[in-house]
């Protein structure tokens, strides 16, 4: 059974009930300074709220019926002018902020809802180039020379040819039709793909996709990971595949929207719905200086410990403060984070409770990940034609929220390397295909790798056994390093708590005892966070004075001789976001000295887990450049020592002559062969014979 339609008022009547609905919303001036300012503009942007109050009846039909009524919304925006002709036809109605009854998501599209207005929120996930698609194409019939129109369907990916021809009749088989490419009209036309947004997916769900066809002065304005409401009609096309007998029709239809207008969200995270009950409670925690500590204790309360860990988290999902400087230098204001740790310690449970909480939080695993799956690739697809596409990864699509990377060192350097823009410039750069674009990435990121042997062990430094280069450690604010160290007392509180929190589950069916609730539930810890992102807190003197003396006291260090540089001003920058995001966490407009105390606690914390020397000295060299000040002089000394024993440029020396020398040193046998089998791979010394060692550049 069909569904029946509303029955149409005539043309000329919806046409003057359009002219009313401009002219009471006093349009008239902006229609005529854009026909005025055409080519350059051509559209006029309507809310569908203001149509409503001013002629409900015709909002309705609008929803139900669109493709008839922005038709005569257009001859109306024409009868305002005071002259006609072909930038008059060309002018467009674009209308914006439908209502939630059009809203739906994409894998909530039926087929009661082919040729309705609706609004679709997500993510832009593919785009394509620009090109010219015709519209109106303009044939000549061979036999009698004859010119005539044959409109195309923007919605179908076939080319609709003429049948036969108006003056003569004949049809394809007795004559050919020849199309004429200059006279016939074309549009700015550019294809994209929209995907559901990752907070509205259910755990394990596959995010769904939209086509969508951008034309005339909409094409060209979007690109991948922005996140946009998408106002249009959906439309359904038959794809057509290769068969025996010829082309072979499916049953079943594609569908497609045909934009009418798109609307740009910003990096606030107002798709969170912020109720007035909720504001009330997230208002009662406002400068209250236990809230980082609650919040401390609602991240992932099942799993016992790392409160240091979690209190860097914490900070992380607030934030510091974007500066766009004067002469165009941005400074990111995201927080990123690094765990390092011993197997079984929960680094992967911490981390998938964090981007379940965080806004628009998205996780994945280094271990399936790829550069082009973790920033932006360009692929080939029928979708557009065949076209290159250039297709978002998951940095972009997490622009404005968190990127969750779990297993990092399981990824290949190559992979790994396309992280290095993403994280400190906070873009994605591609030029592939003859596509060359700058994506944003703009988010916070919470990684979590293994050390290189699999486990930490006290024969070597912590910093030699990160598997990760220096290049990538170095974009990093803070990095813990997790020790799973038995101890009797730990272990047994560990266990009590593991095995009541079991317990407990086994007696509800589902959760813990009513005394273990979080401060914060997840719902209202992930509220919370959106609510306090729109804080924008400024660094009081007293709390600059604070970060300038710790940071002039900790360098002061690096002035004795022979000593190395402690912390460099990657981590005052590092300090600054942390006091930002403690004061965001209170819904503090101003940053306080305790704020950054609390910064400099988490710095100092990270630097003697991983940028300590054996001789209790910070050296910040460890993770910036992966070679401590100790190592180098080293290297120095092996250099000085091996130029000793050869005696000439000519001249040779034996392993245990080196041995030797390098023993009176005190550097122990096996780093002096470490460094020899280093400088050996780095071409600095061969082995021209056996047990015989010569330095290539004397």
């Amino acid at each position: 059974m069909v569904a029946a339609r509303t029955t149409l008022p005539a043309p000329p009547e919806l046409q003057g009930r359009w002219v009313a609905v401009l002219e009471e919303a006093g349009l008239r001036p902006q229609v005529l300074r854009i026909f005025d300012r055409f080519p350059e503009e051509r559209s006029l942007e309507i809310a569908f709220g203001a149509i409503d109050a001013i002629d409900t009846g015709l909002a309705d039909l609008l929803l139900e019926r669109p493709e008839e009524l922005l038709d005569a919304g257009v001859r109306a925006m024409r009868e305002l002018l005071p002259v006609s002709g072909p930038d008059a036809q060309a002018l467009r109605l674009r209308v914006l902020g439908l209502p939630p009854t059009a809203g739906r998501l994409v894998r909530a599209i039926r087929e009661t809802d082919l040729n309705h207005f609706l609004a679709i929120d997500g993510i832009v996930r593919r785009v394509s180039e620009v090109r010219p698609q015709i519209r109106d194409a303009v044939f000549e019939c061979v036999s009698c020379h004859t010119k005539f129109h044959e409109p195309q369907d923007e919605a179908s990916f076939v080319f609709r040819e003429p049948l036969e021809c108006p003056e003569c009749g004949k049809t394809q088989g007795r004559t050919r039709f020849r199309l004429l490419t200059e006279e016939s009209t074309y549009v700015d036309a550019q294809r994209i793909e929209v995907q559901e947004r990752p907070e509205t997916l259910k755990h394990g769900a596959h995010p769904q996709g939209l086509s969508v066809l951008l034309v005339e002065d909409l094409a060209g304005k979007v690109l991948p990971g922005n996140r946009i409401i998408l106002n249009g009609v959906l439309k359904s096309y038959q794809r057509a595949s290769p068969g025996r007998g010829g082309v072979v029709r499916n049953t079943t239809f594609d569908v497609m929207v045909l934009a009418n207008s798109f609307e740009s969200k910003s990096l606030e995270y107002s798709e969170i719905e912020i109720s007035p009950d909720d504001i009330a409670v997230i208002e009662r925690f406002r400068n209250d200086p236990t809230v980082v500590d609650k919040i401390v204790l609602s991240l992932a309360p099942t799993i016992k410990g790392m409160e240091e860990e979690k209190e860097a988290v914490a900070l992380q999902l607030f934030g510091g403060v974007v500066k766009n400087h004067a002469d165009g230098v941005r400074v990111r204001g995201d927080i990123h984070i690094l765990l390092v740790g011993d197997p079984g310690v929960a680094k992967s449970q911490l981390l998938r409770y964090v981007s379940q909480v965080a806004p628009r939080g998205i996780y994945t695993s280094g271990k399936g990940t790829t550069a082009a799956g973790l920033t932006a690739a360009a692929v080939k697809d029928d979708f557009a034609g065949g076209r290159w596409m250039l297709e978002a990864g998951m940095l972009v699509l997490a622009d404005g929220g968190m990127a969750v990377i779990d297993e990092l060192d399981k990824m290949s350097p190559e992979d790994r390397s396309a992280m290095h823009e993403a994280l400190e410039q906070q873009t994605v750069s591609i030029a592939k295909a003859g596509i060359t674009s700058t994506l944003n990435a703009r988010c916070p990121v919470l990684a979590a790798a293994n050390p290189k042997l699999g486990r930490f062990t006290t024969e070597r430094p912590i910093s030699e056994q990160i598997d990760l280069p220096p290049t990538l450690l170095s974009r990093f604010d803070v990095i813990f390093s997790i020790r799973d160290q038995p101890n009797q007392d730990r272990d047994r509180k560990l266990a009590n708590r593991i095995l009541a929190s079991h317990r407990d589950v086994g007696r509800a069916g589902v959760g813990g005892t009513e005394g273990d609730a979080p401060p914060f539930p997840p719902d209202l810890l992930k509220k919370y966070v959106a609510y306090a992102r729109g804080v924008q807190p400024r660094l009081l003197d007293e709390a600059l004075a604070v970060l300038e003396d710790y940071y002039v006291r900790v360098r002061r260090q690096g002035e004795e001789p022979d000593a190395p540089v402690p912390i460099t001003a990657r981590q005052l920058e590092a300090l600054v976001r942390l006091s930002e995001a403690a004061a965001r966490a209170r819904l503090s407009d101003v940053v306080r000295p305790e704020d950054a105390q609390r910064a400099i606690r988490i710095m100092e914390n990270y630097l003697r887990r991983v940028a300590m020397t054996p001789q209790g000295q910070i050296d910040i060299d460890i993770t910036q450049t992966g070679v401590s000040h100790s190592q180098r002089e080293q290297f120095e000394l092996a250099r000085a020592t091996m130029r000793e024993l050869q005696g000439a440029p000519g001249g040779q020396f034996s392993m245990a002559a080196y041995l030797e020398a390098m023993a009176r040193h005190d550097v122990t046998e096996a780093r002096a062969e470490a460094i020899l089998q280093t400088l050996r791979n780095q071409g600095e010394v061969i082995e021209p014979r056996t047990d015989r060692y010569q330095l290539t550049r004397f």
